[in-house]
């Protein structure tokens, strides 16, 4: 048989998305934030694209804002009531321009700034400093000394118990019992006085004495100066009740509800495609797919908020012990929608509801059975049945993970043991034992 190139020919299938169901796929993925950024982009990019201007409506929401927000100011400007505050890194650095290190004591100081955390605490251990930096101990202990000095009192601290000190020997406050608590903080963090009160060998009420003055003191002080991004939570889609107990859903009629091609081109686009002129036609094209994606868009949010909506009509009426188990499977087969479809169209999208604001994503939740097999319980309402059950609990009837298991049935709720204990450490409860230990 001999060796040599052939030509093999072979026919593939392969299903391609159309630019129309890509965009609107592209679109539902966004929420209104992002979609209004998005469009703004659009709008600028394609001559084609307008937002129709309603008078009445533009001047009844600044109307409102105004009333709300600068009484009888007929214009508002945002930049004149923002307040510049200083972060944790600019006040420290502004600090160590003035301070009395050299130059390379200076160089290392702001190394040490930059890998402070929010709340001010040293993110790298000492020996990982001095080999990074090629400096001996004695050389980082000095200006790690200066630093601790700096305000906030507290920042440059490597641990909890470090920080704490740093602020109670500002105040002169530190002896020899509160030395020995600061060792001992975590059982604190435990409630464990009892632990306390033997290893500190004081009675409870000088101990409790000594954790008070220590809680007064600020764990993070940086904090107060770090500044973070402001996020804002916009509602895409919004449940209200009527006075008739009717709840009625309505998305947010953003702006870009009213994106629109520009009519005034209209002889120009006719004019366009019958000379065959790309740039004026793909503009259209372009203009037309978006307003058509966007209506989809709203068409489908629509759709899967109302199925959710009546799925969870419990929670609207009566709360959290109401939730009901729900998952994408069911929403896709209840709105015909395929299941990428729904999890595109919940990704970051909120519901302003009659209870609060809440994350699309909210209301879908996995459960488990009750006592009665064909009733379905939300994880949701078990964690919240067990933190009511704890938070109610008495000094002389701390509950074990086997009384909240005899306890939960009397709702229809029927686990393990070792499923309460799975909550409660997910609610960061600690277990009975030593829940006990803060009661002495």
């Amino acid at each position: 048989m001999g060796l040599g190139l052939t030509n093999i020919a072979t026919i593939n299938q392969a299903q391609t998305l159309s630019p129309q169901v890509q965009l609107t796929i592209k679109l539902l993925s966004l929420n209104n934030v992002e979609l209004e950024s998005y469009l703004e982009k659009k709008i600028e990019d394609n001559p084609l694209l307008i937002e129709k201007q309603n008078t009445k409506e533009r001047e009844l929401r600044i109307q409102k804002f105004t009333d709300k927000y600068s009484r009888n100011s007929s214009n508002l400007d945002l930049l004149n009531n923002i307040s510049y505050a200083k972060s944790l890194r600019e006040h420290l650095l502004d600090q160590l321009l003035i301070s009395r290190m050299n130059n390379k004591e200076k160089i290392i100081a702001t190394y040490l700034i930059n890998i402070l955390d929010e709340a001010g605490y040293l993110t790298e251990n000492d020996e990982i400093i001095c080999t990074k930096l090629g400096i001996d101990a004695e050389v980082y202990e000095k200006i790690l000394i200066s630093l601790q000095n700096f305000e906030p009192t507290g920042v440059f601290a490597r641990t909890l118990s470090e920080c704490i000190y740093l602020q109670l020997r500002e105040k002169n406050l530190i002896n020899e019992e509160l030395s020995e608590l600061l060792a001992n903080i975590e059982l604190i963090a435990d409630d464990n006085y009892k632990e306390l009160t033997s290893r500190l060998n004081i009675c409870k009420e000088d101990l409790f004495k000594l954790i008070n003055v220590i809680r007064k003191c600020n764990p993070k002080p940086g904090l107060n100066y770090s500044r973070d991004t402001l996020e804002i939570i916009a509602p895409d889609i919004i449940i209200e009740k009527n006075s008739s107990g009717v709840y009625a859903i309505r998305l947010i009629q953003n702006y870009f509800s009213n994106i629109t091609v520009d009519q005034t081109y209209s002889d120009i686009i006719l004019e366009s495609k019958k000379k065959k002129d790309e740039f004026i036609t793909n503009h259209y094209r372009d203009a037309k797919m978006l307003i058509s994606s966007i209506a989809q868009r709203q068409r489908t949010l629509l759709k899967i908020a109302y199925e959710v909506m009546l799925q969870q009509r419990g929670f609207l009426e009566n709360g959290i012990n109401h939730m009901r188990p729900l998952n994408l499977d069911k929403i896709s087969k209840m709105t015909n929608l395929h299941i990428s479809t729904v999890s595109r169209s919940i990704q970051n999208k909120f519901i302003e509801t009659p209870r609060g604001t809440f994350e699309m994503k909210y209301f879908f939740d996995k459960g488990t059975y009750g006592e009665e097999q064909d009733m379905q319980i939300s994880s949701k309402t078990i964690e919240n049945r067990i933190k009511e059950l704890i938070k109610n609990e008495t000094p002389s009837n701390i509950l074990s993970d086997d009384k909240i298991v005899n306890l939960l049935k009397k709702y229809d709720i029927n686990i393990a043991r070792r499923t309460v204990a799975k909550y409660r450490t997910k609610l960061n409860i600690l277990p009975s034992s030593k829940r006990k230990n803060r009661y002495l």
